[in-house]
């Protein structure tokens, strides 16, 4: 310290009589406290002012270091100060240190309480609810009494592949020494979950919790670049919407051979979402438009009077047909109908019907309503189904792999039921459908037999269905311009390829 400061601080300690304390500061300095009993408070403020231009001058540290306070409790007649009572100001310095640090120490060293453990489990093939929860860590008691309650809104025998559980176990203490099962959740489906939680006796208690879904309309259009499924997906259609627009226009397209690169498909179709827009399934086809070739073919889905619902064109007459254009889907045309060279006798013989390749298992449909004439063996025909749609009217299927359930001879089946699938059974080089349309008992050309239309509105029906088309007309423009309908309440969105 500077001469001139010493001897300042020493006069002080003279003629006033002080206290003193210690304060550190932050960057570990030290501040001193004066109090003067006998001044007034303009003295107090000077030495505080004092104080605060020397304290850069003084540190805790090293054994050249004093204090103001050591000056000023020196002897009056001296300038430094007894080693006795140096060492006691250093003790007491070194005290309060100690105990601050042995307090920063205690409050790092205090343990954090432990985290429960949360497991999430996936239900393999073969699993049963039991065995996934011992799998989880529950006991044997504890999942007895889980299944029990999951019971009372979900039977477990209908857990399946994929379904999720999330199980949580809680600490016993803070150190996290031991954990207890505590809760979990079964997911039943996107929709519905069975949660499960302890009660106060130590029992379980089961609730079901159900997700708000919303039902939206959307729009979607598409120009067919390779094939009509791809093309939408990448518009962002789904392809239960895609599936069903494709049944809905089967009657008078044939997919497999008329859709070309650059025709078009646009869509309005209702689906169900959560209320933050994730898909939950797809809903009804409002309206479609396919322009195949060329060929403009609009249909909107209407509802008769009595309760009818079909998919009209905007004339008012049904897009289906008695008989449908192909009763497979996904299917190649193999052989045609006429005289070719048999591939396996190796003689020109007529061939009376078409040929369909599909893999072994594709699904085949009835081409119209009618009662089953026949569903057996039935030579080279293999797994052979006939049946009577009126009159004049049959259509048989040969070569099936075997018999959807519930065909028999007798039973009704309406147009595109599924009626058997796709296999090589009987003189077959291969897994084909052999399709044959027959009329008055002879064998027609599938391709070229003039099939008559359905129903066609008239009356109140069709006077609903035309304004039922203009409205549709505007909802469709309105929704794919990404604006509200002013008919409809509904939300909705809209996407594009073009």
């Amino acid at each position: 310290m500077k001469p001139h400061i010493r001897t300042l601080i020493h006069g002080i300690g003279r003629y006033v009589p002080v206290r003193h304390r210690y304060v550190f500061t932050r960057d570990d300095k030290l501040r001193l406290r004066v109090w003067a009993p006998f001044i007034g408070a303009g003295v107090c403020f000077a030495v505080a002012g004092f104080v605060s231009v020397v304290q850069p001058h003084i540190s805790t540290g090293g054994g050249q270091a004093t204090s103001i306070a050591a000056y000023i409790n020196t002897d009056r007649t001296s300038t430094t100060m007894p080693e006795e009572r140096l060492a006691s100001s250093q003790k007491r310095l070194q005290r309060y240190g100690d105990a601050a640090s042995a307090e920063t120490a205690a409050i790092a060293e205090e343990p954090a309480d432990a985290a429960p453990k949360i497991t999430q489990i996936e239900v393999d093939s073969g699993d049963t609810l039991a065995g996934v929860l011992r799998r989880a860590g529950l006991d044997g008691a504890q999942t007895y009494q889980a299944v029990k309650a999951i019971e009372e809104h979900y039977d477990p025998r209908h857990i399946r592949p994929g379904q999720k559980l999330e199980v949580r176990f809680d600490p016993r203490d803070q150190a996290g020494s031991e954990y207890d099962f505590s809760s979990l959740v079964l997911e039943i489906d996107r929709l519905k979950s069975v949660s499960l939680t302890r009660n106060d006796e130590g029992g379980f208690v089961s609730d079901v919790e159900e997700t708000e879904v919303v039902t939206r309309k959307r729009t979607g259009r598409a120009e067919i670049e390779t094939s009509l499924s791809g093309s939408a997906a990448k518009a962002g259609i789904p392809a239960s919407v895609i599936a069903r627009t494709i049944q809905i226009y089967s009657w008078s397209v044939d997919f497999q051979r008329d859709i070309r690169r650059g025709d078009l498909v646009e869509v309005m179709y209702e689906r169900t979402e959560t209320p933050d827009g994730d898909l939950v399934r797809g809903g009804e086809v409002l309206y479609a438009r396919l322009n195949v070739n060329g060929r403009d073919i609009p249909v909107y889905r209407f509802e008769t009077r009595d309760g009818r619902i079909d998919y009209y064109t905007p004339e008012g007459n049904s897009i289906r047909r008695i008989l449908m254009s192909t009763p497979i889907d996904g299917a190649r045309l193999s052989s045609g109908f006429g005289m070719r060279r048999h591939p396996i006798s190796g003689y020109n013989r007529m061939h009376r019907g078409l040929d369909f390749a599909a893999p072994t298992g594709t699904p085949i449909y009835a081409a119209g309503d009618g009662v089953v004439e026949k569903a057996a063996y039935w030579g080279a025909y293999g797994n052979y189904v006939r049946i009577r749609h009126n009159s004049t009217l049959k259509t048989a299927y040969a070569h099936l792999h075997n018999f959807a359930r519930g065909i028999t001879s007798g039973t009704r089946v309406t147009q595109g039921q599924v009626i058997g699938y796709v296999g090589t059974t009987g003189r077959s080089t291969g897994p084909h459908l052999h399709y044959e349309v027959h009329v008055n008992g002879e064998q027609v050309n599938p391709r070229g037999v003039d099939i008559p239309q359905g129903d066609q509105l008239e009356g109140t029906d069709l006077a609903n269905f035309k304004r039922h088309v203009k409205q549709m007309r505007e909802e469709y423009i309105a929704l794919s311009d990404g604006r509200k309908y002013a008919g409809s309440a509904a939300a909705s969105t809209s996407s594009h390829v073009r």
